[in-house]
């Protein structure tokens, strides 16, 4: 550090005298209002602590929170003179805490190894992971790719050597040729069964051995599974193709009897799923993964086409998607009230093997309820496999092992690191290993070093040509999740990938790969907290439909289609606070009562004049994630506005503050539950910022549901929600679509949020006072392109504190 005293009281700026005029009353050694205080911060900035509450202080005058409006306030030209010497006191801090040349390194998190494992060894990994033993990666207000959180423990290490082998392994297997094989799975080879006596849940019969009905869906009792099938003699892609159809959509019986919806098709699911885990065919296990989910057509028997990667040993089951559940208890009383002439002495006998009498009608002939109808089975397959791609592992020698060395390190290697390899590659063969031997065990070796599990660690900084790799890896990890390209190692290569065209026509072709999914799946799950999303299930009770559809994957991928769209038709990013579109299918749009909507796809719809659901504090997916499950809270969800869309966060409340009690709807209040939190004084500050926020967001049960009133817990309703409020600006709103607009009018406090968001994901680490400097200059140059998404990334990706090293 500089030698020379940091001053935050310069002459004529009177820094301290306007902090202890205005804000120590409140955040002195009396009071700590908002479990803040400054009395202790004196004319000199000499550590990054003090310097990030000083900016603490100066975002809190500039965003006008403060001194609050009931305290006596500052002149306008004091107030002035504050905010321009404190501003120019903190650059004094940046230039004298600058920490520009330290290396910042950070081990890969969990995704990020999976998809580099993808990427370098060619590993399919639909059905393969070899993470599942890690521990969870730590999160930073949201974000799992911080360094600073990403610790490498003796056990974390053990993970890595297995994983390495386990992947270099798989790799190997992959590569297996065999002859490719055309199975044909009849009825006979899913069940024998040719009728039912007595009502089960378990609904699987083949009464003509033509066909196999399956009239249930609950996932954890039988799929159908043709034992015949041995599994995928090796890794590939294979050909499955169905015969089925489905059998009375439209059935006699009641509407409500077995809680199934006439009006959808009867649909199919077809799971890949590993026999040596769990039978297959016994109930859904950790294995399984959804190939497809097709409807059938009524009563019309058609060929059903899908191409889908199996692993060595996997089979194909089938599962009836979207049938009755609690099945028997429904066939119970459709027995007892419409098919009578079924019942044999011993029909309620779970245990019974045999039917006591032989009837001319079986429950299994009587029963009209909906069923889905399987005639056959085909797998064809494997493909053969792609020549075109490189294969690191095929040819085992030392230039085989420098082309390992240099993708695995995403650089060339130094020469003594090659050596060092070839040193150990050599020592296994004189040991007794073959050579293919020697060489998988040496890139066994090279996956647990820490130049391929750490990103971006150049072990010899003064190597020019070394700052390009390291700009493609930081940028590959940050659009990808994943290692850089042969085309970005290219550029590296070449010397041109820093200046400022060639960076942005990489990025550009990046955005379009399938690989950038990543970004869009990872950074909406860290800024928008959507990993949280399911962590708190709602109750089955009271909110069924979030299990009878499944809505939660739904949700995330509404979100996540959603931030796509603004990306890649680089929008501006006030559709995040407001926009007229969304994403749905028919079961969102259900749950969000928009009208015309069909099918299971998503896509995109235009939200009607006047609907709370336009941008992301309408999507079910926040809504949800901010709940818990039981209740709302508006603490809990005016919080996360705070973070993620307004950027100025409260500090945790102070350890003697008791919880709010849980929430008992019509008998008090949620405003007057607040209110006592509110009339404590280290609490008010912080809930006359958060409540009124939460407040607006009350339009919306625990699953994202409109409401007008609370309900208790017996269902009925109670009171009615009030969302009015008033921010600490003296603007009040009546609902959530006026505050989405008084938040509008801050969308550059909305941008420089964002900035900062994806900056911390793009860098791997937390953005400080040290940045903002990076950060306002982003923020300005957004504005004047629009504030388009894209904009924003590209700005990101030639902004200095993206590219120094």
């Amino acid at each position: 550090m500089s030698s020379s005293v940091l001053h935050a009281d310069e002459p004529g700026t009177k820094t301290l005298d306007y902090l202890r005029t205005h804000c120590i009353r409140c955040h002195g050694k009396d009071e700590q209002n908002a479990d803040r205080r400054f009395d202790f911060l004196n004319d000199e900035i000499r550590d990054h602590e003090s310097a990030e509450l000083w900016q603490e202080v100066l975002d809190a005058v500039n965003r006008g929170e403060m001194p609050p409006e009931d305290e006596p306030q500052p002149s306008s030209e004091e107030t002035t003179e504050f905010v321009s010497g404190l501003t120019r006191n903190l650059q004094f801090a940046r230039e004298a805490l600058a920490t520009a040349n330290q290396q910042r390194f950070r081990r890969m998190n969990r995704h990020e190894y999976r998809n580099t494992i993808r990427d370098l060894l060619g590993v399919n990994m639909d059905s393969f992971d070899p993470t599942t033993a890690f521990p969870a990666d730590d999160r930073v207000d949201g974000f799992d790719n911080v360094g600073e959180r990403l610790v490498l423990s003796d056990y974390l290490m053990q993970c890595y050597l297995e994983a390495a082998s386990e992947s270099i392994e798989k790799a190997i297997q992959s590569r297996q040729v065999v002859a490719p094989i055309h199975e044909t799975l009849r009825a006979e080879d899913f069940s024998r069964r040719r009728f039912l006596f007595r009502p089960e849940q378990n609904f699987v019969v083949n009464p003509t051995g033509k066909y196999v009905d399956v009239a249930h869906s609950d996932p954890d009792l039988s799929r159908l599974h043709a034992k015949r099938f041995r599994g995928a003699p090796a890794d590939g892609y294979y050909t499955i193709r169905v015969k089925a159809e489905g059998i009375h959509r439209e059935h006699p019986y009641p509407r409500n009897a077995l809680n199934v919806d006439r009006e959808e098709p009867i649909k199919m699911q077809i799971i890949a799923t590993d026999p040596n885990l769990a039978r297959p065919g016994a109930g859904q296990n950790a294995s399984d993964r959804i190939v497809a989910t097709v409807p059938l057509a009524d009563h019309q028997p058609r060929v059903y086409e899908f191409r889908t990667w199996l692993d060595k040993g996997f089979v194909p089951v089938i599962r009836y998607a979207n049938g009755p559940i609690n099945f028997r208890a429904s066939l119970v009383r459709l027995v007892k009230k419409f098919h009578p002439e079924t019942k044999t002495t011993n029909w309620l006998d779970v245990f019974s093997t045999e039917p006591s009498e032989i009837l001319d009608v079986w429950i299994s002939d009587a029963y009209k309820g909906p069923r889905m109808r399987v005639h056959q089975m085909e797998i064809a397959g494997p493909e053969r496999r792609n020549s075109s791609k490189p294969d690191l592992l095929a040819n085992p020698s030392s230039q085989s092992l420098a082309e390992f060395l240099y993708r695995a390190f995403r650089r060339p290697a130094l020469e003594s690191e090659v050596a060092r390899f070839e040193g150990f590659y050599q020592s296994r063969i004189d040991g007794g290993e073959s050579e293919q031997a020697a060489f998988t065990t040496t890139c066994k070796a090279i996956l647990c070093s820490p130049n391929f599990l750490y990103v971006e660690t150049p072990p010899d900084s003064a190597r020019s040509e070394d700052e390009d790799y390291r700009l493609a890896t930081r940028l590959s990890y940050f659009l990808w999740s994943s290692m850089p390209d042969d085309e970005l190692l290219r550029s590296a290569a070449s010397g041109k990938l820093s200046q400022p065209r060639t960076l942005l026509a990489q990025t550009r072709r990046m955005l379009q790969d399938p690989r950038a999914e990543a970004v869009v799946e990872n950074f909406t799950n860290s800024w928008l907290h959507l990993h949280e999303l399911g962590s708190m299930p709602p109750d089955t009770q009271k909110f069924a439909a979030y299990y009878d559809r499944q809505l939660e994957p739904l949700m995330r991928r509404e979100t996540q289609l959603f931030f796509a769209e603004v990306l890649h038709k680089n929008l501006s990013i006030e559709h995040f606070i407001h926009s007229d579109f969304t994403f749905v299918n028919r079961y969102l749009a259900a749950h969000y009562e928009l009208p015309n909507v069909q099918g299971d796809e998503f896509g995109r719809v235009t939200l009607p004049k006047g609907s709370l659901r336009g941008g992301l504090l309408g999507h079910a997916s926040v809504l949800t994630a901010t709940s818990n499950g039981v209740e709302t809270s508006p603490v809990t969800r005016g919080i996360w506005v705070l973070e993620n869309i307004v950027g100025s966060p409260p500090p945790p409340p102070p350890p003697d503050v008791e919880p709010l009690e849980p929430d008992i709807r019509g008998a008090t209040t949620i405003r007057e539950q607040l209110a006592k939190h509110r009339n404590v004084a280290t609490c008010a500050e912080c809930h006359r910022r958060i409540d009124p926020i939460g407040f607006a967001l009350e339009s919306f049960d625990p699953i994202g549901s409109f409401r007008h009133r609370y309900s208790n817990d017996s269902g009925t309703l109670v009171s009615i929600v009030d969302t009015t409020g008033k921010l600490p600006s003296g603007e009040s709103f009546d609902n959530i679509a006026e505050l989405k607009q008084l938040l509008l009018k801050q969308k550059a406090q909305f941008a420089k949020c964002l900035t900062e968001k994806m900056l911390t994901y793009a860098l791997g680490r937390e953005v400080g006072f040290q940045e903002r400097p990076a950060v306002e200059t982003i923020v300005d140059e957004l504005e004047e392109r629009g504030n388009g998404l894209r904009d924003l990334v590209e700005l990101v990706v030639t902004s200095n504190v993206f590219n120094q090293n």
